[in-house]
């Protein structure tokens, strides 16, 4: 069994266990908690929607009420739901107390969170509607009809809607006023909570809604909510349209008008809500009978014992890989661990030992890199340090000889110094290509053409075999340099009466360009480390011959960036043949306009 089955197995058992010991808890407990949370409710469900409301009516919006519920829930010993009309939860004590919402009774309470109108408006509208009634009749169905004094127009707001309502007047007069003093109200004071200096909140739940300290205390937010309502034409308007019509109902004004200043002081940021209860479920111990407490320890008891397996079988390959990588980051690459099995840890272990023994292939790597360095200028500068010191003590004639000698010292060092750079270039994916489709016989061709000239001073022949066109899609420029790489390093290691074979071919849908000399050739061991920087498999041939080492090396990166690969193939006497394949075009037109398919 894996490692990772026993895992998921114990953690499977825990969960299914506690989640059968959850359950019979809860049902046990439901029973007595139905019958504690009906007389909770009786006895505060008046409390609980009037702090409700009362919020609602003060903030003039929601944000926050979880804190009042969460008072609420602990000082009733209830639990409590609150949800819009729409079933949207707005808040639960259960959420609040981090455990799972427990379940609530069916039948909710309602909370209508607007100020209550002056009773003293409401008396007024009453009575006039009774005189309007008695002195208009049947008239008032009638617009034709209908008396002039009755047709009510919008009165103007006073400047300061926080000097308190006016004791005598129109009732819808004072309705409108009230209404546009509480949202002003509701204005000032979120102005002044962005301040930082007080909560959000009205200091009173009746006209006018903010004490005078608090009105003293910022003036300006104070002018700023009531030129705010002033100049909410829409509110105004339409608030007026629900008050200012409610004359015309008759004996109906003061019902009227109550609906109408409910409609104007409505908030949308403070809808109406529905609130739920139900018994809390955070039950203490004491409630729990023995048998729980005997299966709730048995349960400790076999994840204790699972998780002391599982710990003994991780602590031991864990703590063996704590220490190598230690060792690891402190210079000793040679550290590996032992592997045991054929698990996840096994194979961690695994992983661990060939990412130790590839840094160590890398950091091999880059001590000879840096000693082959080391040793390719040496030489050259060793020669031309020599022979300057040689013509400063005037040991050595000038002559135009040994001028080409120190120039020929010069282009091998500043040789080797470029071929570094295309390669460090090439590593870091700095190197630049731009990419376009050629034929791969035509730019063989040429470039057999170009190193024919030094072939024949060897006594080398060189022959192309391209009968027909292979276009590929590549840096032009970049092939030429792979394809002098590779020549150069055909003629270097082929002796005078051999011969230099470049061919050009396709192989379904790849290109195969094919350089095959018949020189000095290379074992296995050779082949293997052909592409190696610096590395000769004739180093005296090649030096004498100016060759820095990384041609071979720079072919194969520059071949990889266009998609292709690079082989090499030899056998000791009988010369070395080094196979390219680059991806082949088979529509030049889809890759130069690809909008135009």
């Amino acid at each position: 069994m894996s490692f990772r089955l026993r895992i998921f197995l114990l953690v499977l058992f825990v969960a299914g266990s506690a989640i059968g010991a959850t359950a019979w808890l809860t049902l046990s407990l439901a029973a007595r908690e139905v019958s504690r949370a009906e007389q909770a409710r009786d006895r505060h469900e008046s409390e609980i929607v009037d702090a409700i409301r009362a919020f609602g009516v003060t903030h003039g919006q929601w944000v926050g009420i979880d804190g009042v519920v969460s008072g609420l829930s602990e000082r009733t010993g209830l639990h409590i739901r609150v949800e819009t009309r729409d079933g949207d939860v707005v808040t639960d004590s259960d959420h609040l107390e981090k455990r799972p919402s427990g379940p609530v009774q069916r039948l909710p309470s309602t909370v209508e969170p607007v100020p209550d109108i002056d009773p003293d408006i409401l008396v007024s509208a009453r009575l006039a509607g009774v005189r309007i009634e008695a002195s208009t009749g049947e008239r008032l169905d009638d617009p034709a009809t209908r008396p002039a004094q009755i047709i009510l127009r919008r009165p103007q707001l006073p400047p300061d809607l926080f000097d308190g309502l006016p004791a005598d007047g129109r009732p819808t007069d004072r309705a409108l006023f009230q209404a546009a003093q509480y949202r002003a109200a509701l204005a000032a004071a979120r102005c002044m909570a962005a301040g930082g200096a007080t909560s959000p909140a009205l200091t009173l739940d009746q006209p006018p809604y903010l004490d005078e300290e608090r009105r003293l205390a910022a003036p300006d937010c104070v002018r700023k909510a009531a030129f705010q309502v002033h100049n909410d034409a829409t509110w105004l308007k339409e608030a007026w349209a629900g008050i200012g019509s409610c004359a015309l109902t008759g004996e109906g004004y003061d019902k009227c008008l109550l609906l109408g200043f409910q409609s104007a002081v409505q908030n949308p940021s403070v809808v109406p809500l529905q609130v739920y209860f139900g018994a809390r479920q955070d039950r203490g111990l004491e409630v729990i009978q023995q048998p729980a407490t005997f299966g709730a320890a048995a349960l400790l008891l076999v994840a204790a014992v699972g998780t002391a397996a599982i710990a003994r079988r991780v602590s031991r390959p864990v703590r063996l890989l704590t220490g190598a990588s230690l060792q690891l980051a402190a210079g000793r690459l040679d550290v590996r661990v032992p592997t045991r099995g054929q698990d996840e840890l096994a194979r961690l272990s695994g992983a661990f030992n060939a990412m130790a023994e590839a840094l160590q292939r890398s950091e091999e790597r880059q001590r000879r890199l840096v000693a082959d360095v080391a040793h390719e200028l040496r030489t050259p500068l060793s020669n031309l340090r020599g022979y300057l010191e040689g013509l400063a003590d005037g040991v050595i004639e000038p002559s135009p000889e040994l001028f080409a000698s120190l120039h020929e010292e010069t282009l091998l060092q500043r040789r080797i110094l470029d071929d570094l750079q295309v390669l460090a270039l090439a590593e870091a994916g700095e190197l630049g290509y731009d990419p376009m489709p050629l034929d791969l016989a035509d730019l063989t061709e040429t470039a057999a053409t170009a190193h024919r000239v030094v072939a024949g001073n060897a006594g080398i022949e060189v022959v192309v075999d391209a009968p027909e066109p292979v276009e590929v899609f590549v840096d032009p420029d970049r092939m030429r340099q792979v394809l002098g790489n590779l020549m150069s390093n055909a003629i270097r290691y082929t002796d005078a009466g051999g011969q230099v074979e470049l061919r050009v071919s396709r192989d379904g849908p790849d290109a195969i360009l094919t350089v095959r000399d018949t020189g000095v050739g290379m074992n296995a061991d050779e082949v293997s480390r052909v592409f190696d920087r610096f590395w000769r498999a004739d180093p005296a041939r090649q030096r004498a011959t100016g060759g820095s080492g990384l041609g071979l090396t720079i072919v194969r990166r520059i071949v990889a960036d266009q998609g292709g690969d690079v082989t090499a193939t030899s056998e000791p006497g009988l010369g070395t043949t080094f196979r390219v394949r680059l991806p082949a075009v088979t529509d030049i037109n889809r890759i130069l306009n690809p909008r135009s398919l």
